[in-house]
């Protein structure tokens, strides 16, 4: 089965192909508010034709969205393309029980990642997404969602030192050399990589603690583009999970659609 998987970011719209588990490609749109139906369905025909892939192959798809506004022009389009309706994610079939949280803002991308993490993983687990915004999830012993935290991402960081001082220039998020930076760029550039490396690493070691659980056994996953940056500056082991919010999407469609 061939599933078309949509996720909506606040920057990005991450599209990818996946048949049975196994991505036959991934390409991405820029997320902008004025899409509209003719417009998206061009940007997935060329996405399609550059992948070589036609709309009769797909057999059907969901989408998951941090931008709800524009869910009805995706979903139209798709429906256009393909001829089928796709599924979008909410929290009535993103199947993860929820210990007092409010769950009235809670976004889609956070509660699919989850849903792949504990498939592959089990619980307890804790799990980072670095994207535009770094957010963390926790599930508890229990199998429960408990909390997490939101921080500005590592390339957010940097658009808002530029942009809230007067001397300090716009930079891409890139690779440290060395721990300290010896000039203006490798001081921001180390001071948000390996910053966000050594939160990771300080928030992982007190939430075991507060949850009385050994580090060991609390497994961490990180995914999101600019984990590859943070990755080699943690001294915790973490389970790297490029495609697993898009992993997550086809887990839920298979149980979407296995349950009529």
């Amino acid at each position: 089965m061939k599933t078309l998987l949509i996720d909506v970011g606040n920057s990005n719209i991450v599209i990818g192909l996946f048949e049975n588990g196994t991505k036959l490609f991934q390409d991405r749109a820029d997320t902008r508010r004025k899409w509209d139906q003719l417009s998206f369905m061009n940007e997935l025909k060329t996405i399609f034709n550059l992948n070589n892939v036609s709309a009769g192959e797909i057999d059907g798809s969901i989408i998951s969205s941090v931008v709800p506004d524009i869910n009805p022009i995706l979903v139209s389009a798709i429906k256009r393309l393909t001829g089928k309706k796709a599924i979008i994610a909410g929290k009535d079939n993103v199947d993860i029980p929820v210990k007092n949280y409010d769950m009235s803002l809670l976004g889609m991308d956070r509660m699919v990642d989850m849903l792949a993490a504990r498939e592959k993983y089990g619980f307890p687990l804790m799990i980072y997404d670095l994207g535009t915004c770094t957010t963390m999830s926790v599930i508890d012993s229990d199998g429960f969602f408990i909390g997490g935290m939101i921080s500005p991402g590592v390339q957010l960081s940097l658009d808002a030192e530029a942009e809230k001082t007067a001397q300090l220039p716009e930079l891409m998020a890139d690779a440290p050399e060395k721990l300290l930076g010896d000039d203006t760029v490798s001081c921001m550039i180390n001071g948000v990589v390996i910053g966000t490396a050594a939160m990771i690493d300080g928030i992982h070691e007190r939430v075991s603690d507060e949850l009385n659980i050994s580090p060991e056994n609390f497994p961490l996953v990180l995914t999101g583009g600019l984990s590859r940056l943070v990755l080699p500056w943690m001294k915790h082991e973490a389970h790297f999970e490029p495609d697993l919010l898009l992993n997550g999407l086809e887990i839920l469609y298979l149980k979407s659609n296995s349950n009529p």
